[in-house]
């Protein structure tokens, strides 16, 4: 399944995200607003694509992970 997670812009902040978590410990609220607004991008895309009649969409749509299960998952 392709979900957000992959898109390349998350790849390129993905060493910045771990960086900062590295280096002081927290979770940057730059960085997750950031991914908030990719995140969104794409599930905004997946749900015009659903109401496009395109059911296969909703599953993928319903199944993304939030920014807080991306970033628990990156740092474990």
């Amino acid at each position: 399944m392709i979900n957000w997670t992959e898109d390349e812009r998350v790849t390129a902040l993905l060493p910045q995200i771990l960086a900062h978590i590295n280096e002081w410990e927290e979770f940057s609220l730059e960085h997750e607003a950031k991914l908030e607004l990719i995140r969104e991008e794409y599930l905004n895309d997946l749900w015009r694509d659903f109401r496009g009649e395109c059911f296969d969409d909703f599953d993928e749509w319903h199944s993304q992970p939030t920014v807080e299960d991306f970033i628990i998952g990156a740092t474990e």
